[in-house]
């Protein structure tokens, strides 16, 4: 059985997929995810040799990064699933092809926020930290080149009847950054702990 350290570690991968849906160059002004910056994982593989894969997952998951149960919903992807002992070394991961996402960016005096809308936001010009009214989640398009990421250098060591118990957090402050005045998003930060 795949340890739940294997199960969490993946989510690291999730983090480097995630830096590739910036849309262009990012301007200093960052802001915090507001309960929403949610993915959908489509597939998970495994491989011990970087050619042949081993699917863990597939099918259609939402995870909610920003929610407090986002590393048990990624977990529960490979819970149960039985691997061969051996070294495995690189993780592939597809993503769907949205991204949902609600915050805001302080831009100067102005405040640059979701609003419910396919990869735009909306200015409210002369205030910082208030959106305006139509403040809501948008949709994010992650272009289709970039949904299918690989990881290798990883050492996924997966021995019979071994199983470590591993927390995983991620911080979604600062993942907005704003890109000729609309909001672009960007990778959170994940910590585990093995134990």
């Amino acid at each position: 059985m795949m340890t739940t350290r294997r199960c969490r570690t993946l989510l690291g991968l999730l983090t480097v997929v995630l830096w590739f849906l910036a849309m262009g160059p990012a301007q200093a002004a960052s802001g915090d995810a507001d309960g929403t910056y949610q993915v959908t994982i489509t597939k998970l593989e495994l491989s011990t040799d970087g050619t042949t894969f081993v699917t863990v997952f597939e099918g259609s998951q939402a995870i909610n990064i920003a929610a407090a149960n986002a590393g048990a919903v990624a977990a529960g992807l490979v819970s149960g699933v039985t691997l061969a002992a051996g070294t495995y070394t690189t993780v592939r991961a597809t993503l769907g092809a949205n991204l949902l996402a609600k915050g805001y960016v302080n831009n100067g005096a102005d405040t640059i926020y979701t609003n419910n809308s396919a990869n735009g936001s909306t200015t409210n010009s002369g205030v910082n930290n208030t959106p305006g009214a139509d403040y809501a989640i948008s949709t994010y398009t992650i272009p289709s080149a970039n949904r299918t990421n690989t990881m290798t250098g990883l050492s996924f060591i997966v021995q019979p009847g071994v199983s470590k118990t591993v927390k995983v957090s991620f911080d979604t402050s600062g993942v907005l950054s704003i890109s000729n005045g609309v909001i672009i998003p960007g990778a959170p930060s994940v910590t585990s702990s093995a134990s």
